[in-house]
């Protein structure tokens, strides 16, 4: 009786590492589809007293994890600039053009 009761603790416990491995490794699995895709989003952000504006690829997990595997800044503008608000929004409305003309269908077909 003590024997059956150890083989089996001894399969639940393989069963419960193998199951926690599996549940691991899932996500790692599923990067190579999300970057395959992947899409290019408009993104600003404060950088050392800076403001870059960028356009950025980003995968994403179903689980909402994110990688940006690839990046394109469209100005860096200091933060005390005179001119800041201006240039903020055009660099925005020029990424967000850039952001939708990647994401379009190539021209080469």
């Amino acid at each position: 009786m003590v024997l059956i009761d150890v083989v089996f603790l001894a399969v639940l416990v393989v069963v419960v590492v193998v199951g926690w491995q599996a549940w691991l490794g899932r996500a790692s699995r599923q990067w190579p589809a999300a970057e395959a895709a992947a899409r290019w989003e408009d993104a600003h952000e404060a950088v050392g007293g800076r403001t870059r504006v960028v356009v950025r690829k980003v995968a994403r997990l179903p689980s909402g994890e994110s990688r940006v595997i690839g990046e394109s800044v469209i100005d860096e503008i200091p933060d005390g600039a005179p001119d800041w608000h201006e240039r903020f929004s055009a660099a925005r409305q020029v990424a967000y053009d850039r952001a939708i003309d990647l994401n379009g269908p190539s021209l080469a077909g």
